[in-house]
């Protein structure tokens, strides 16, 4: 990964790894993978949740039952938000693996 997409990241993101036994930045980048029940990753910072925590709805998935209007609820905006540092994230995990 580009050292400037890196340094676009916030530290506590480009510095945080799953630390729950078994999760691993392979198995977070696994396809489908839900590490840590739904992203609940102890330590994990508020740029990377992308998981409802009142509806279990899954932003970067894009699945899950919507229980709000994601074009005016404050957390579904904070959420989607959150999506593209999420991936940023899951791109670095990778070329950490690689």
């Amino acid at each position: 990964m580009a050292a400037a997409v890196v340094a676009d990241l916030p530290a506590a993101v480009r510095d945080f790894r799953p630390k729950c036994p078994g999760c691993t930045p392979a198995t977070v980048t696994q396809p489908g993978a839900r590490p840590c029940s739904f992203y609940n990753c102890p330590g994990l910072p508020d740029e990377l949740r992308v998981v409802c925590d009142i509806c279990v709805y899954d932003f970067a998935a894009g699945e899950g039952q919507v229980k709000c209007d994601q074009r005016t609820c404050e957390t579904a905006l904070r959420l989607r938000g959150n999506v593209t540092t999420y991936r940023r994230w899951l791109r670095l995990l990778e070329s950490e693996t690689t």
